[in-house]
């Protein structure tokens, strides 16, 4: 476990662009690591210090106009624990996920789930399957 490891109880959040969502859920897809990435791109939600994962959801919109990244407005932020991440994984695909903290100057909250490919995809419905309604947000408000 490295400095960087984010503890199990706490939080991400995946931005889902609207490609990736179907009936206001993110699918499988939006897990997907695409060629070239080592890592899926998250948000650690707890290292924000908000009060509330609404609340951190807004600081993380924020950090996404900081990067001039544009959110859809059919995108969707998809909340999870770290430790429900590894637990599902490994129990459904035998994959063991890590959660890093990797920090960017416009974006100090960013984190990394490494530990799979871009082969695979069984570990991206394990991720989905992790997200119900209550677990969304928003990209526009």
């Amino acid at each position: 476990m490295s400095d960087r490891t984010i503890p199990d109880r706490d939080h991400l959040s995946r931005y889902c662009k609207p490609s990736t969502v179907a009936d206001g859920l993110p699918t499988a897809s939006a897990f997907e690591l695409r060629p070239g990435e080592d890592h899926l791109s998250v948000n650690w939600l707890e290292y924000l210090g908000a009060p509330d994962v609404a609340t951190a959801i807004q600081l993380v919109r924020g950090a996404f106009r900081d990067k001039a990244y544009r959110l859809r407005p059919g995108g969707r932020f998809a909340v999870f624990r770290c430790g429900a991440a590894k637990l599902a994984v490994g129990d459904g695909t035998g994959r063991l996920l890590h959660i890093e903290h990797l920090p960017l100057v416009v974006d100090p909250s960013h984190a990394g789930v490494l530990g799979y490919g871009v082969d695979d995809f069984e570990v991206a419905v394990e991720l989905a399957a992790l997200v119900g309604r209550k677990d969304v947000y928003l990209a526009v408000p």
